[in-house]
């Protein structure tokens, strides 16, 4: 696909990611199998607080755009704690878009600037309900470390 554009930043670039992350929020409710009402419950708003309020915390934002219909369609925020933990925070390219090798771009993107800055750690968390993208994860050298459990509500 070559009329993909990389644009990248940082929490400048929040913004632009708001109706993908929706997208992607949206697929993780309707995956899930026990905590869908967690999704339906969170907002954009609550999850760019966590990248603002954090002065601490590096922030990158790889955005593509296809240029041809001038709409953004993936997006990876990576971010590096204060410990030099690296995280690949949000990761999503437009169902569409898909099996077009834009999400390994995405990762390879994220993780050269996590080794750029020489984290000691890098982790990516999966939600229930999407354990499809592990296989993704593992060609990119993430494997499951550990499983947290938490109580559904009855």
């Amino acid at each position: 696909m070559e009329n993909l554009e990389f644009i990248t930043g940082s929490r400048e670039l929040l913004d632009f990611v708001k109706p993908l992350w929706e997208n992607l929020n949206r697929h993780h409710g309707e995956n899930s199998k026990h905590f869908s009402h967690k999704f339906s419950s969170l907002n954009f708003e609550v999850r760019k607080s966590k990248f603002i309020n954090d002065e601490n915390m590096q922030v990158k934002i790889d955005l593509i755009k296809y240029k041809d219909k001038n709409e953004f369609i993936g997006y990876c925020i990576s971010t590096i704690n204060v410990d030099l933990t690296g995280e690949i925070d949000s990761l999503f390219v437009d169902k569409v878009y898909r099996k077009y090798g834009i999400g390994d771009k995405l990762m390879t993107r994220a993780l050269q600037w996590l080794d750029d800055n020489k984290v000691k750690t890098k982790i990516i968390g999966v939600a229930e309900g999407n354990e499809n993208v592990l296989e993704f994860y593992e060609r990119h050298g993430f494997y499951k470390r550990r499983i947290i459990l938490e109580q559904v509500e009855k």
